[in-house]
């Protein structure tokens, strides 16, 4: 060990990447979607290749995500901290200089301590050197940090970047939301009461076509990422989509991503699918729940007798403003109600009962399986 760091430094730059991305993210505290988000949308990290195809991570990628999550406690957004990061690499310094700078003389002013100011500079240091714990403790005032992830104050925000059709102000927004609030808060505390504030500002004329598609993908594409493990595990499997002439499937992905992170397998079918291609998408899986959700009743009555044909066969449930107490009469379906959370647990418990219920009818009495 070198005490200037230097040669450490270059030799754990020299190496090759070796590192799953679950491990690098468990090294700097950050979750692995974080990770991907980072590296594309703003090119932070360079992964090379293993042998089998697998990506993989080098020291110089654990140094950069260091440097912003340092830069990201100051206070900066995930964009500008990932444009920071790469500009100081190209010009051969370090993005995180200037935050020990401050922080020195914020002591020289008196603005604290001489042990805290000791404490924060560690901290600053601490997230850009290579094998060093996490932060000891944050360089934002607690405060500070909880207002800037109020979901009030997120809502408004990203109202007023997608708004502007603000691409670059609406992600730094979004990055916020998932990175200081979990996924499930950011869905149900940011996303879903950004699109109902929509629905107001377009029912008012203040929210036109462009705004409002923009805003649809921009939140769409950020739930996709999140649907990269829909395939994998051996969770019940549910099949999701929208009727014919329903377009606007923001709630139904929403659901999707908070039952892939409960467990559930998820065959996702999308916006304006034909009753009769769900039915045989369901028949094919052998699914254990159909969730078919509308804005509109009118469109669920249209196809009543698909639905409840299809809900001979499967356990179907109905979501979205559509799914009216008259509408799941008529459909003689289930309604999923209009809190995901508590329709994530009644959708899990409701499957475990009926499994075991299939289970115990097969039980074999002598030589004969009881009919199901």
């Amino acid at each position: 060990m070198y005490a200037d760091g230097f040669t450490v430094t270059f030799m754990r730059s020299s190496m090759p990447p070796s590192m799953r991305i679950g491990e690098l993210a468990k090294k700097v505290g950050v979750t692995t979607h974080v990770l991907r988000a980072w590296e594309s949308r703003y090119g932070l990290l360079s992964p090379g290749r293993s042998a089998g195809g697998y990506r993989l991570y080098s020291w110089e990628d654990e140094r950069r995500v260091r440097e912003v999550i340092a830069l990201r406690a100051a206070g900066v957004s995930a964009a500008e901290a990932c444009r920071r990061v790469l500009e100081a690499e190209r010009n051969g310094t370090s993005a995180t200089d200037g935050l020990r700078l401050v922080t020195a003389q914020g002591v020289a002013a008196g603005s604290g301590s001489a042990a805290s100011a000791d404490r924060m500079v560690r901290t600053a240091r601490g997230a850009s050197a290579y094998g060093t714990a996490a932060p000891e403790e944050p360089l934002e005032d607690p405060a500070a940090r909880a207002r800037r992830g109020d979901p009030h104050l997120l809502v408004a925000q990203l109202l007023d970047a997608t708004s502007a059709l603000d691409e670059n102000r609406a992600q730094a927004v979004l990055d916020t939301a998932f990175t200081e609030r979990s996924a499930e808060s950011a869905i149900i505390d940011v996303i879903l009461p950004l699109f109902a504030m929509i629905g107001e500002q377009w029912e008012m004329g203040r929210f036109g076509i462009a705004q409002e598609h923009f805003a649809s993908s921009l939140v769409r594409r950020r739930l996709g990422s999140l649907s990269l493990t829909w395939g994998l595990g051996s969770g019940p499997i549910a099949v999701l989509a929208c009727p014919p002439g329903e377009f606007h499937d923001i709630v139904l992905l929403s659901f999707g991503v908070l039952l892939g992170r409960a467990g559930w397998r998820v065959r996702y079918l999308g916006c304006d699918t034909p009753i009769s291609s769900v039915a045989s998408a369901a028949a094919m899986i052998r699914t254990d729940a159909v969730v078919i959700a509308s804005r509109r009743p009118t469109t669920f009555r249209a196809h009543a007798d698909a639905l409840r044909a299809l809900g001979r066969e499967h356990p179907v449930w109905l979501a979205g403003r559509g799914a009216t107490p008259r509408v799941i009469g008529e459909t003689e379906t289930r309604s999923l109600g209009g809190d995901l959370v508590s329709a994530v647990f009644d959708l899990t418990r409701s499957t475990r009962l009926r499994r075991r219920e299939e289970a115990a009818s097969t039980r074999w009495v002598g030589t004969e399986p009881l009919a199901r």
